[in-house]
């Protein structure tokens, strides 16, 4: 068994992980890895043969990663942008400062600092990787952390208002009207409300609407409040569970001058990707 060490407030605890499996070849071996790892970051390369805190032993595998963005780890961690983060890495000569790598790691001390223990990485070409590329995979992660049991996928069908195959055709900021139930104050944990139109393909659950289109209203925000609610780009397709709008404070949206019910879509899980349409049709028949 792998017995992954967690340091908390100076005192060692020996935490139960799963047995480490070669990773698969082919179609399975990312949502093998990402299930696999406890800790999946994007970071850059700041120093080599060094760690990032006192109670980690160094040595030429130690490195020490800036993280850029966290894209997995357990609520108790305590992980976000900006922090230093020691990779014990299994080839160290594959690692240059500067260099911009996507982590998947296994926990192994924590309590100053995070330690973690490399189980693969990704790095794109020349050494760095683009925006555009960090973003690809954090979407590629949500959708494999967005798979759900049958079980729990049938629950979603069951409570959902609507449920649609559809396409985003428009995404625009959306402002509470002064007449909103809810008062809107900006804070911290403000969700940055946006309305994505939704042009149908089918409709799996509920009426067809008249104008084959709907507003599905999403939080922005990225605050820890929101970051697991899916959100939206233009172009973007798939299935989408769906209720009323009963969060923003009005359910109501404009649609080609029409006013018209808003809808939400705010677990992980609540949108899945088009590959997913079998299974739920399947399930809808049971």
């Amino acid at each position: 068994m792998n017995h992954s060490r967690f340091l908390f407030c100076g005192l060692w605890v020996s935490l139960l992980a799963p047995t480490a499996v070669p990773l698969p070849q082919g179609t399975g071996s990312q949502a093998a890895l990402v299930r696999q790892s406890t800790i999946i970051f994007a970071g850059t390369v700041s120093q080599l043969g060094a760690t990032s805190f006192a109670d980690v032993p160094k040595s030429e595998q130690t490195i020490v990663v800036r993280v850029d963005s966290v894209l997995k780890k357990p609520p108790a961690v305590s992980l976000k942008k900006g922090d230093n983060v020691t990779v014990e890495v299994k080839d160290p000569g594959a690692f240059q400062p500067g260099m911009e790598v996507t982590f998947y790691t296994d926990g192994w001390m924590f309590g100053s600092g995070v330690a973690v223990k490399e189980l693969s990485h990704t790095i794109g070409s020349g050494g760095g990787k683009s925006g555009e590329t960090v973003r690809a995979e954090e979407k590629a992660l949500g959708q494999i952390e967005q798979q759900i049991s049958d079980d729990e996928l049938k629950q979603r069908l069951a409570s959902a208002d609507f449920v649609v195959i559809g396409r985003v055709t428009d995404v625009r900021k959306w402002t509470a009207p002064e007449i909103a139930s809810v008062p809107h104050r900006v804070t911290e944990h403000d969700p940055d409300w946006h309305d994505a139109v939704i042009k149908i393909e089918s409709v799996l659950k509920g009426p067809k609407p008249k104008k084959n289109k709907l507003v599905v209203r999403f939080p922005q925000c990225n605050d820890v409040a929101w970051a697991h609610a899916p959100k939206f780009e233009k172009h973007e397709e798939g299935i989408f569970f769906l209720k009323k709008d009963e969060v923003s404070g009005a359910p109501v949206a404009l649609l080609d001058g029409t006013e018209v019910n808003a809808y939400t879509c705010l677990r992980p899980g609540d949108w899945l990707p088009k590959s997913e349409e079998a299974r739920v049709r399947s399930l809808l028949k049971k």
